[in-house]
């Protein structure tokens, strides 16, 4: 049987294999490597070791091919520890049991206390290895032809770009990368690969432990999570619920009742037993947790995208000054419904105002710019960009930082989120295009100190003066360009008196 013609969902259908949603999706995905970040108990294991069975079935139509050729299909499966790649192993060691595939003796074997498990089929033309990473100098052999890399993120990045990948290149074999995020490690660098479309060869996926029905019975929305999360940080909020009932999950499920949200019984005892970093990592499959994140609402997947220059949209840029710390000049566009595309990043340190401007005019990202919102503190840079770009600058970008905050948060929010998510009425007022790295970054790591000063203001803490270069550099832009006084607006500004209400006049 020729490779082009072999069905994999025939095997699969006939194992009589339910795939959750979320399976199904990563499964059904033709991508070359693929790198899905899951919650606990979403199904991984399953997933990784239904997708060895069919390399087996289509196996048996090559072994003439291989013989002739003397070449055999093997493929690794590779944990942190024996043990966590026993869980793939034993989901095609059982399936191929009761297909009845034959197994070669010696050659086969299911001791995974000893660490020793190997499948041999086919006088050897097919093979899967449990691997562990333990010591990855051990993880040496011949070409793969396709590995999991099961819990991905406790791994050593060496361990694939050193020992793995290299053997995927002689049969251009696949991965599959699963695993619960461990913060913002190689394996969130894996999964940035997989959200960029200009790598066709990588998919990535973000899912969270209640997009398995077959564990988490009533249908969970993330928002709604969130949404939860945000009235159990809120101390009116949860006091109002403790008063009327004695325990944390009841406090949830009288919170979901007020606010008509839909949250499994199973998450929401999970949400009262564990903190929210743990609950966003383990369950939410979160790179990043919420504790002291000033833009709690950014999500890669959501403000992040491909977003190419649009003449018929109104190009400004926004500047944030530094020298040893960065220049930051942003250019961002303005659509006729209020998008808001920051398309454009630029960030150089020790540069002088004059040099700063020379290195804008040379990335050509002056091109287009109507005028630039400036920090009000340097007018006298402000007047240098001026004269060498020859764009003006607007004032009023000045007044309170956590006004400017509140400006940015309101515009991360999505819209009419009743339509699926990728439907171009749902997108944020806000996005980011994926060029604009260090501003993506900032976004996600902006950060209140973790202890509040003694006599700070409940409400109006100040985040770090660290990572907040591109939120300075937005925050102007917000205030200048839709916070002028009326009689200074023209079309389309918001006035100072409206600007915390967000509504045009």
């Amino acid at each position: 049987m020729k490779a082009e013609v072999f069905d994999k969902w025939m095997v699969l259908d006939n194992l009589g294999w339910e795939p959750h949603p979320g399976q199904l999706m990563i499964s059904e995905s033709t991508a070359r490597h693929k790198v899905a970040s899951c919650g606990r108990r979403f199904g991984k294991s399953d997933l990784g070791g239904h997708e060895l069975v069919p390399e087996c079935l289509y196996t048996a139509t090559q072994t003439k091919i291989l013989h002739d050729e003397m070449r055999r299909r093997e493929f690794w499966i590779v944990g942190p520890e024996y043990s966590d790649s026993e869980k793939e192993f034993r989901v095609i060691w059982n399936e191929l049991t009761k297909l009845e595939v034959p197994f070669d003796k010696p050659g086969s074997y299911n001791d995974p206390h000893g660490g020793d498990m190997h499948i041999s089929c086919f006088k050897g033309k097919f093979q899967v290895h449990a691997k562990s990473a333990k010591y990855p100098d051990t993880l040496v052999g011949e070409a793969l032809c396709g590995v999991i890399m099961a819990e991905a993120a406790k791994m050593k990045e060496r361990v694939w770009t050193k020992n793995i990948r290299p053997t995927l290149a002689d049969y251009r074999g696949w991965s599959l990368h699963t695993s619960t995020p461990e913060g913002k490690n190689h394996f969130y660098e894996l999964w940035k690969l997989g959200q960029d479309p200009g790598n066709p060869d990588w998919a990535s996926w973000r899912m969270p432990s209640w997009v398995n029905p077959y564990v988490y019975k009533d249908p969970t929305r993330r928002m709604d999570v969130k949404v939860l999360q945000g009235l159990m940080m809120d101390h009116d909020a949860k006091v109002a619920a403790l008063e009327n009932a004695e325990e944390g999950v009841s406090a949830l499920r009288a919170l979901c009742s007020q606010h008509g949200l839909r949250v499994d019984s199973e998450i929401l005892d999970l949400m009262a037993s564990m903190s929210v970093p743990s609950f966003n990592q383990e369950i939410g499959a979160d790179f990043t947790d919420f504790v002291g994140r000033v833009f709690k609402e950014f999500e890669e997947e959501v403000h992040v995208g491909d977003l190419p220059y649009n003449p018929k949209w109104a190009t400004y840029a926004c500047v944030d000054y530094g020298y040893r710390n960065p220049n930051v000049w942003l250019v961002v566009q303005v659509g006729p419904w209020g998008e808001i595309n920051v398309i454009r990043e630029l960030y150089q340190r020790e540069l002088t105002a004059t040099e700063f401007a020379h290195e804008i005019k040379a990335e050509g990202l002056d091109r287009g710019v109507q005028c630039f919102y400036p920090d009000p503190a340097s007018p006298g840079d402000s007047n240098i960009l001026m004269d060498e770009l020859r764009i003006p600058w607007r004032g009023g970008t000045g007044g309170e930082l956590n006004d400017r905050l509140d400006a940015i948060r309101r515009a991360l929010k999505e819209r009419n989120t009743h339509v699926p998510r990728g439907h171009i009425d749902r997108r944020p007022t806000i996005m980011w295009d994926r060029s604009c790295t260090m501003s993506i970054y900032e976004m996600n790591e902006y950060r209140y100190p973790e202890e509040k000063e003694y006599n700070s203001v409940p409400g109006q803490e100040k985040p770090l003066k660290k990572d907040d270069h591109s939120p300075e550099a937005l925050g102007r832009f917000f205030a200048g360009h839709f916070s002028t006084p009326q009689e200074d607006a023209g079309p389309g500004r918001i006035s100072k008196a409206k600007f915390k209400t967000g509504v045009r006049v």
